[in-house]
């Protein structure tokens, strides 16, 4: 069957995009893997005002181990496919003395379906922590492309060490779970 000259032009523009749709998901998947390569997983922490009603955490005397009363996760979207990017969202109310004598840490363990450990970051925050206060904090994570789908558990956890003591305290433990579900 002959098309008509005036598709003839259009034809290998459809050509190309039908042979391109095998590739575009590749294509998208290498660029997001491009761009992910480089950065690690970094929780950013940030003041948040209290809402109506809620009283402004208060400062612990001197040298007080840090207390955390509320320390929730959630996963933003809660599914997801490889070569995405998800957001985990941690509601926090920190109360901490304003002296730098105690360091507080955040530990993320990431963990499969079957409970195996995936992979663990531990990261310092008493630039971002400095005093008292009701906190927001997000953490990006990359899904790679050979991630399998399943269910995932991320566990956070919050630890306090006194300057001289390289025991680290913990005063936190949070976990949230998120799906990975199949690529179409």
């Amino acid at each position: 069957m002959a098309l008509p000259p005036r598709w003839r032009k259009f034809l290998p523009i459809l050509l190309s995009l039908l042979a391109g749709c095998a590739t575009t998901n590749d294509f998208g998947c290498d660029a997001h893997e491009s761009r992910m390569r480089d950065t690690k997983p970094v929780t950013t922490y940030q003041t948040v005002k209290p809402k109506p009603g809620q009283a402004a955490p208060r400062t612990l005397p001197a040298g007080s181990l840090p207390q955390v009363p509320t320390y929730t996760l959630s996963f933003k979207p809660g599914f997801t496919k490889p070569c995405t990017t998800i957001t985990l969202n941690k509601d926090v109310v920190i109360l901490k003395s304003d002296d730098n004598d105690v360091s507080l840490s955040e530990i993320r363990e990431f963990y499969a379906e079957d409970g195996t450990l995936i992979t663990s970051a531990t990261q310092n925050i008493n630039d971002q922590v400095k005093r008292s206060g009701i906190y927001l904090a997000t953490t990006p994570l990359p899904i790679p492309r050979n991630a399998p789908p399943g269910k995932y558990k991320i566990v956070s956890k919050l630890q306090a060490e006194r300057r001289g003591d390289r025991r680290p305290i913990p005063v936190a433990r949070a976990e949230g779970f998120f799906y990975i579900i199949p690529p179409k």
